[in-house]
């Protein structure tokens, strides 16, 4: 199916659901999307941060891969995650994610800037789907910009290539924006935070995939909608409102989103050891954060 051109995009690094010893649950994972799917998400990632991607093995990103594709109805697309500097290994899973039913592929810089160009113009030209560029080298510091993986011309040059779909920041406003200089119009470029939605929209941002699409995809939506539409003061309160239930779940990473998640009534939200659980005292704070936004009763 082809990805439908509607902007703003709200896509969702889908949290993968466990059970309490551990197990990849797919039952849970197709009932949680069956709610999902009654929100304005574009499309469902598969293998990210968000979705303790390195705490799986890849059958199992697969098997979830497959399992999300078979649930999605209209529009909705499924991207595969694929982090991996190794070009004949990229494309490798590439062809594995798109057998699953792929539309899409995420695939992140290499840490090396020296490999950056040779490897994206190895693998597009041979990539079964388009590809999703993620410009984050250190994907498990959520909401703190890493070493960029290249300088802004070269990341826009490379969003520029055939078979590029769209690029999405890190989270330095000031290097994006120089970023945005260079990447095409006719690319998606996308904010990577929750809390940062309007400023990304100043910086010519049209779209997201962020772990806070897990929990409230709907406000990331207005929020898009009023700062593509220059309306930034009219989006203040609610963009504080998702700051403030980001500031508190985010540092715990998957483990949080997962929280907010089994709070909200999501089934599997069992975090893979060792990731770390919410203390008592920010869990408190945490549903107090949630009911405000009428997101628990």
């Amino acid at each position: 199916m082809p990805i439908p051109p509607n902007d703003p995009m709200v896509t969702l690094p889908m949290v993968s659901p466990f059970d309490a010893h551990g197990k990849l649950d797919l039952d849970a994972a197709e009932r949680n999307v069956q709610r999902w799917l009654k929100t304005p998400i574009s499309g469902y990632l598969v293998g990210s941060q968000s979705g303790e991607e390195f705490m799986m093995n890849e059958q199992e990103r697969v098997s979830l891969l497959r399992t999300v594709t078979d649930s999605l109805t209209g529009e909705t697309f499924s991207i595969g995650g694929i982090d991996c500097p190794s070009a004949i290994e990229t494309l490798r899973q590439a062809e594995n994610y798109v057998e699953a039913g792929a539309e899409m592929l995420r695939i992140r810089f290499p840490r090396e800037e020296a490999l950056v160009t040779d490897y994206f113009h190895e693998i597009l030209p041979r990539c079964p789907a388009p590809v999703l560029l993620m410009h984050q080298t250190s994907p498990a510091s959520f909401g703190i910009a890493a070493r960029p993986a290249a300088t802004p011309k070269v990341l826009g040059e490379i969003a520029g290539l055939d078979n590029v779909f769209g690029y999405v920041t890190d989270h330095d406003m000031r290097f994006e924006a120089q970023v945005r200089r260079y990447v095409p119009a006719d690319k998606r470029f996308w904010i990577c935070n929750g809390s940062m939605i309007l400023s990304g929209t100043l910086i010519g941002c049209n779209g997201t995939t962020t772990a806070f699409s897990n929990i409230w995809p709907a406000a990331l939506k207005d929020l898009l909608d009023l700062g593509m539409a220059g309306n930034y003061d009219q989006g203040q309160p609610l963009q504080e409102q998702i700051r403030l239930i980001d500031e508190i779940m985010l540092p715990y990473l998957a483990g949080g989103i997962k929280t907010c998640l089994q709070l909200m009534g999501f089934e599997g939200m069992n975090p893979r050891n060792p990731t770390r659980v919410m203390s008592t005292e920010k869990l408190r704070r945490l549903e107090i954060a949630l009911r405000d936004a009428g997101l628990i009763q």
